[in-house]
C-alpha cells in the first residue's frame, strides 16, 4: 500500500481546516480524543475551539499496517459524558474503531456525537462529520515511529539543543 507521510506543518494546516469547519457547524461541549493517533489533533482542536474540556478514550484495533484485531479493544474508558461530543481521531480507515467509539460515548451519556478526522478513506464504513482530506493511502503522521526511523534524521532535518 502506498504511504502518505505528513509533516507537522501539514498536520497543523489540516487541524486548522477542521477547526474552521467545526466552528461553522457544531459547538461541542466536550472533545473526546481517541488514543493514540487522535490525541494531538484533539488537543489542538480543544484549544482552537475555545479550550473545550478534553476526555480520552484508548482503544486498540491495529496490530500493524493492514493487520487488525477482530474487534477494537477498550484499554482506557472515557468516563461519564453529557451534551454534544466531538470525537477526534487521526484517520477513518475501516470505520470500525470510530463506530466502536461513537457507540461507547453514547452509552456514556453523550446526547449528540460528531466525528472529526484529519484523513478519511472512502472504504470507511462511516464518513466523519468533519475531515481535512480523503485518501486511499496509508497515512503516516509525524508523531508515529515510521517517519522517525525512515526519512527524518537528527542533524539533517532537526538539530535539538541537548
Amino acid at each position: 500500500m502506498k504511504q502518505l507521510a505528513l509533516s507537522w506543518d501539514e498536520v497543523e494546516r489540516a487541524v486548522k481546516t477542521l477547526a474552521n469547519s467545526i466552528k461553522r457547524d457544531f459547538d461541542p461541549d466536550i472533545i473526546v480524543g481517541v488514543a493514540r493517533g487522535g490525541l494531538i489533533p484533539a488537543v489542538r482542536l480543544s484549544h482552537m475551539l475555545g479550550d473545550k474540556p478534553l476526555h480520552i478514550i484508548h482503544i486498540k484495533y491495529y496490530k500493524g499496517v493492514n493487520a487488525r484485531r477482530k474487534k477494537p479493544e477498550l484499554l482506557a474508558d472515557v468516563g461519564r459524558l453529557g451534551g454534544k461530543v466531538l470525537v477526534v481521531d487521526d484517520v477513518a480507515d475501516t470505520g470500525a474503531s470510530l463506530e466502536f467509539v461513537v457507540e461507547h460515548v453514547k452509552r456514556k451519556g453523550a446526547k449528540e456525537v460528531k466525528i472529526a478526522t484529519i484523513a478519511w478513506k472512502p472504504r470507511s464504513r462511516l464518513k466523519p462529520s468533519f475531515s481535512a482530506f480523503e485518501t486511499d493511502k496509508w497515512v503516516v503522521f509525524p508523531w508515529e515511529e515510521t517517519p522517525a526511523k525512515g526519512t527524518r534524521q537528527w542533524g539533517r532535518d532537526f538539530s535539538p539543543n541537548l
